[in-house]
């Protein structure tokens, strides 16, 4: 029965690290789909590009560079569709935010560790739901770069 125990012990650390993989798989994922629905003229950086972010210790400097160039992105794509924004560059904030707060809960100790960590998830949620939240206004608004003339000739044209 201590053997069973012991081994199942053991297989904790392993899937926590999978899990974590898992979902920070699932928010580049999320960062790619964001970036591929930016008219290409619009984007500051590729679709492939996010990746980077899987590559350990290259990923401390690589998060701020997609967080940065993802805003802006969102930010000359919104002038292109002319949706109206309150921030200048849209998820940055939470993005700088999320990632300031991890390397924070990198601190050994616990106080801040917690508090800090706490924090880096609430922002991170935040900064992942804002960017699926631009990636849908883009999404409900691909016909604004339209000028009337030409949606007056298309509505015209099914008509």
């Amino acid at each position: 029965m201590d053997d069973i125990f012991s081994y199942g012990i053991l297989l904790i650390p392993f899937l926590t690290f999978f899990l974590l993989i898992a979902v920070a798989v699932l928010f580049i994922y999320g960062q790619h789909r964001a970036i591929s629905v930016i008219y290409l003229p619009s984007r500051k950086l590729n679709t492939s590009d996010v990746w980077f972010q899987l590559i350990p210790v290259f990923n401390f400097y690589w998060s701020f560079v997609v967080v940065n160039r993802l805003s802006a992105s969102f930010a000359e794509e919104f002038d292109r569709l002319q949706i109206t924004r309150r921030e200048l560059y849209p998820t940055r904030a939470a993005g700088i935010a999320s990632i300031l707060l991890y390397f924070v809960s990198l601190i050994p100790v616990k106080e801040i560790k917690t508090l800090a960590g706490a924090g880096w998830f609430v922002c991170f949620i935040v900064y992942w739901i804002q960017i699926q939240k631009c990636r849908k206004l883009i999404l409900d608004n691909q016909d604004n770069d339209l000028l009337d003339v030409e949606k007056e000739y298309l509505l015209n044209k099914h008509n």
